[in-house]
């Protein structure tokens, strides 16, 4: 009796032995081998600029419920990052306008007074 435990034992050790040094050589990377494939197939966003058509191509894996959230994750954190810089130059834009058409209102209004 003590015998069987031994060796069921014994077999349990060499089983997880072995699957925790699958796991490590899985882990590893062997040169000469390709990189793994992928279950993912969307794109993204490309870099640079995003353009109507970039956002209107814009596909995402589909998911068990849904789509694939680091997917959407990404490409929304872009596309807010994009609509932050647009709306800060937008800002900038308007305060120059502004500022000019003040000094030009400015400036009309000493030429009235040089005239008379």
């Amino acid at each position: 009796m003590i015998g069987a435990v031994i060796i069921v034992g014994v077999v349990a050790g060499v089983v997880a032995l072995g699957a925790v040094l699958a796991w490590a050589i899985s882990r590893r990377d062997v040169p000469g081998t390709p990189e793994a494939v992928g279950t993912q197939s969307a794109r993204g966003l490309d870099p640079g600029p995003v353009r109507p058509g970039d956002v209107r191509a814009l596909r995402f894996d589909l998911a068990l419920r849904g789509y694939r959230m680091e997917q959407v994750d990404e490409a929304v954190e872009r596309l807010g990052a994009e609509l932050a810089e647009r709306d800060a130059e937008i800002a900038r834009l308007r305060g120059e306008e502004d500022h000019r058409g003040a000094g030009d209102a400015g400036r009309g209004s000493d030429a009235a007074r040089e005239r008379h």
